[in-house]
């Protein structure tokens, strides 16, 4: 009988895997139900430490950067750098439905973790692999974070920087929580195909190619001769981009319908009726006065405070959003009304903010908020119910194979 109600709920996934884009991927698989088994080395997941550098608290207490990829999760610690410690893995594998890894492809085929081992033993298992540039090509062995396999290469940096200044300094797990989602839907796709086959499948979704996926406008767009980066006073339209505001608040306008749109705005918003009609007045003719009109906005918009301009926009229906900051979504009503950010208690008695997974179910709704497990917490627990008993268990403590809390 359900417990939860929830799609995945009976689904076992076995996480061997740090940082962040497989992570988030098994924080989600644990949101939609699923039962999710981190398995760490015996000094932790790095994410365990790496949080102080954005003024995160990262002790045993307390570890917000731990915390949000790794909530609703059960813990084990077991090093994988021996035949045993890879045996009891595949003793785990035996009753679960999902591997999840970001390990690199030289250290999975080392350890004898990779899909073609695994498929012989586990021929059920969704094999789910994180990859930084893909299984082909002369970077596929090289190491990837977002920064680098994402921001980089893939071309956002380059298309978030205003032309002719320098790139901006990318934003933390970024592509790794879009990279996470999509293999997360894989990994439910290839569980649904096994109904029918009863067969495992190996899901790949890398960094590299996520960042492809989501440039995928403007890398067609390259073919046809539009560059990147460009400058917001040369966008492709010219009430589609940003303009600072009297109170220095900088507003973002989404002007898709420009025709119709184009008398409201005039009457409505700036009072600038006599612009009807003018060679401003249409898309087709506006292009090629961008960069003049630009100018001509920038001294219209900086004349008013921010919350003028959207009492105007939004009277006129014209989509436009203040550009927030990570303060100001932490204190966006709109999250919290929603449930994207829920408070959280830690052990120490602060209080912390939680971001929520972006998928919410209406028939099912998520039960209570399950805190990031500590490390080793679930080792025995785990590996009793997969038919590792006392006597045994105490002997790979003793050899340093396995550890618990």
């Amino acid at each position: 009988m359900s417990k939860t109600g929830l799609p995945l709920e009976g689904v076992r996934v076995i996480e061997y895997a740090n940082f962040v884009a497989a992570p988030i991927c098994g924080r989600l698989l644990a949101d939609w139900g699923a039962e999710v088994i981190k398995i760490e080395p015996t000094f932790g997941d790095s994410m365990r430490v790496v949080g102080i550098q954005w003024c995160f608290p990262a002790t045993e207490e307390e570890n917000p950067m731990f915390e949000i990829e790794n909530a609703g999760k059960k813990d084990i610690v077991i090093d994988t750098n021996t035949k045993e410690g890879v045996e009891v893995i595949y003793k785990l594998l035996e009753e679960a439905d999902v591997f999840l890894t970001n390990t690199r492809q030289k250290a999975l085929d080392k350890s004898g973790l990779n899909y073609e081992e695994v498929k012989k033993r586990a021929p059920h298992i969704i094999y789910g692999h994180l990859l930084g540039y893909g299984d082909k090509g002369p970077a596929k062995d090289n190491p990837a974070f977002d920064y680098t396999a994402y921001f980089a290469r893939g071309g956002v940096a380059m298309s978030l920087m205003e032309k002719g200044t320098s790139p901006c300094n990318p934003v933390a797990g970024l592509g790794d929580h879009y990279a996470g989602m999509s293999l997360a839907a894989g990994i439910c796709s290839a569980l649904y195909k096994r109904k029918e086959t009863g067969a495992g499948e190996r899901v790949t979704v890398s960094l590299f190619h996520t960042a492809v996926f989501g440039m995928g406008i403007m890398v067609s767009a390259a073919h046809y001769g539009y560059e990147m980066p460009i400058t917001r006073r040369q966008p492709p339209n010219p009430l589609n981009t940003t303009y600072k505001c009297s109170d220095g608040t900088w507003i973002q306008i989404a002007f898709f319908q420009y025709d119709k749109w184009f008398p409201n705005f005039c009457n409505m918003v700036i009072e600038r009726p006599d612009l009807i009609g003018s060679k401003y007045s249409t898309l087709k003719s506006a292009v090629n006065y961008i960069e003049e009109f630009v100018t001509m906005m920038e001294e219209e918009f900086i004349k008013k405070p921010f919350e003028e301009w959207a009492d105007r926009l939004q009277r006129a229906g014209i989509p436009y959003e203040k550009l927030a900051t990570p303060y100001d979504v932490l204190h966006d009503e709109q999250c919290w009304a929603n449930d994207y950010l829920i408070k959280h208690t830690y052990e120490n008695g602060n209080e912390g903010v939680i971001f929520n997974t972006p998928v919410m179910f209406t028939e099912n709704p998520r039960g209570e908020y399950v805190r990031a497990p500590k490390l080793g917490e679930h080792t025995e627990e785990v590996l009793n119910g997969v038919g590792i008993r006392t006597v045994e268990l105490e002997e790979l403590k003793n050899k340093g194979i396995v550890k618990g809390l």
